[in-house]
């Protein structure tokens, strides 16, 4: 494996951890702002949370597909009947 494809595996691994990371974060934060009484700054900070963690999701997807998709002419071409 070159050192293109190390740093490929390694940017999608940190990504899926901070990615893993946030969402254990949104559950104790809507968690704290759900057992008190709620106010409009919780419920604002647990929506931009949320949509933060809709993002990085959306964002390792993205890297996944772009990084790790067949590359045209990977595979060997059908042969004539």
């Amino acid at each position: 494996m070159d050192k293109s494809q190390a740093l490929k595996w390694a940017y999608t691994f940190t990504l899926l951890l901070i990615t893993m990371g946030w969402a254990v974060f949104l559950v104790f934060f809507v968690h704290r702002a759900i057992t008190g009484v709620p106010g409009p700054l919780d419920v604002v900070g647990a929506a931009g949370v949320g949509v933060l963690l809709g993002a990085l999701i959306a964002w390792n997807g993205n890297v996944n597909q772009f990084w790790f998709r067949k590359k045209e002419g990977s595979t060997p071409p059908a042969p004539d009947r």
